[in-house]
């Protein structure tokens, strides 16, 4: 027998093995067979993993599945001015530029709502006139005060009434008209449109088919340019009445000579320039008001700080547009005293 077969055959011990157990197949224990008896433990089974692997340099590359989906592409590189915003001040001088021109637009395409139109004429007008013409008087008199008397020591006091219409048609009536309306007319506009954008009511109009622009805005900014001149030429009427009465009681100056001096004073432009500086102030205050009234945001706080911006904004840009509109108006002139000393 070989010694395969007698390896096979060679007596040994059931628990030589812990998977080989003798057979009792034969009745002689020195010829049993050898079976294998299945383990209760769980041999390690290699797992398959799904990583596609690297392959060699010297290996070709696998072919894709044709079940496999194409990779997703490369995020986009960002750019330099991908997160960069315009600052806010920025971002709403071009929107108050580009409501201006949308007014422009429907003004001279004739898309004015009327009725809104006549109510924002009674508003802006009468409803604001009281406070304008209470502020004209106390500043002529104030003006009066100023330099009345030093004019009468120097025996100038043929020329008061004239210093005085000058000063008042020139710049205090349009300027002080126009302050006043920032601050009462002006903030009421930004008010009110910073409330109906952040209440969503903007958006129903658009639902309901109207536009924003001719229904709120071109009404209001129409409604300051008309009324400023007429609030002006009132104020100037009532600043050089009561200056020529604070100059007849107090400092004995003639009602009649100051008249007589500021009729020979005033020049037609004078009063032309003074419309046309309150037309200009007017579209100003309707302009940035309502342009930081439609961009508010962030509920109650933000349309307070657009309604403080909007004042302070406007009373800058008036400044800045009577310094500019006296150099146009007013860079040849300087008789007007002589004519008015007679």
């Amino acid at each position: 027998m070989s010694s395969a077969a007698a390896l096979l055959l060679r007596p040994t011990s059931a628990t030589a093995h812990p998977l080989l157990h003798m057979s009792s197949a034969s009745p002689n224990p020195k010829y049993r067979f050898l079976r294998f008896r299945p383990s209760r433990r769980r041999l390690p089974v290699p797992r398959l993993s799904l990583t596609p692997t690297t392959a060699s340099n010297n290996s070709p590359p696998s072919p894709p599945h044709p079940d496999a989906s194409p990779a997703p592409p490369a995020p986009p590189t960002p750019s330099l001015f991908a997160k960069w915003s315009p600052p806010r001040a920025i971002w709403r001088g071009l929107s108050a530029l580009l409501l201006a021109g949308q007014v422009f637009h429907r003004v001279l395409t004739g898309r004015v709502h009327r009725r809104n139109l006549l109510a924002q004429l009674r508003r802006v007008g009468p409803g604001s006139a009281g406070v304008a013409l209470l502020t004209a008087a106390f500043v002529g008199m104030a003006f009066t005060i100023q330099f009345v008397r030093e004019f009468t020591r120097l025996g100038l006091h043929r020329s008061v009434g004239g210093v005085l219409a000058l000063a008042l048609a020139r710049e205090l009536s349009p300027v002080v008209t126009a302050v006043v309306a920032a601050g009462r007319v002006g903030s009421a506009f930004a008010a009110e449109l910073g409330t109906m954008q952040v209440s969503e009511q903007t958006d129903t109009l658009r639902v309901l088919g109207a536009q924003p622009v001719d229904y709120l805005v071109v009404p209001r900014v129409l409604a300051c340019v008309l009324a400023l001149p007429v609030l002006t030429l009132i104020s100037f009427a009532l600043g050089l009445a009561s200056s020529a009465f604070l100059a007849d009681s107090v400092f004995g100056v003639s009602v009649s000579v100051i008249l007589e001096s500021a009729r020979r004073a005033l020049r037609p432009w004078d009063l032309i320039s003074s419309l046309l500086k309150s037309q200009v102030f007017g579209a100003i205050i309707a302009v940035v008001s309502c342009a930081w009234g439609v961009t508010t945001h962030g509920g109650a706080k933000g349309v307070g700080e657009s309604t403080t911006s909007a004042v302070v904004v406007s009373l800058v840009g008036i400044f800045i547009a009577d310094f500019a509109l006296s150099c146009l108006f007013f860079q040849g002139a300087g008789d007007s005293l002589k004519y008015a000393m007679g």
